[in-house]
């Protein structure tokens, strides 16, 4: 346990904000592209409820600004995915808290398909490797 510790202090702020988030993408990209069909369930069962953009939106909020705070670079390599990534959530966080119809009013225009489901899996695998692989060549 204290090599984790002493090998994490030796990240950089950003660095640690780049390997969270990168690690996030890999973990959800993975459980969307292998278990589709418990997502979409999850979101036709949920999609009705009030809280859920409430909690989703806060949730959002709360990653997004903490990328945005810790980690907003503007560079010319894969650490710019996790700069905008932030944003997003930032963003969708701040409209599924003030304006959550507009939210809901996007997402019954799109279909929702395992094949759809499985593919937003693959770009965050994509995404998340493309960030890993930043790192991994950086050390």
């Amino acid at each position: 346990m204290s090599s984790i510790l002493s090998q994490s202090a030796e990240l950089s702020r950003t660095e640690l904000v780049e390997w969270i988030v990168a690690c996030a993408l890999l973990v959800v990209g993975t459980s969307l592209l292998v278990r589709a069909r418990f997502w979409m369930n999850a979101a036709s069962t949920s999609l009705g409820h009030p809280l859920v953009p409430l909690f989703s939106g806060l949730y959002a909020l709360l990653m997004g600004l903490v990328v945005v705070v810790l980690h907003n670079l503007w560079v010319a390599d894969a650490r710019v995915i996790v700069t905008i990534l932030g944003w997003v959530a930032l963003t969708i966080g701040v409209i599924l808290l003030v304006a959550p119809e507009l939210y809901a009013a996007l997402l019954r225009r799109i279909p929702l398909t395992p094949g759809l489901v499985a593919l937003r899996g693959l770009v965050r695998i994509a995404l998340g490797g493309a960030v890993v692989g930043y790192l991994l060549t950086q050390g």
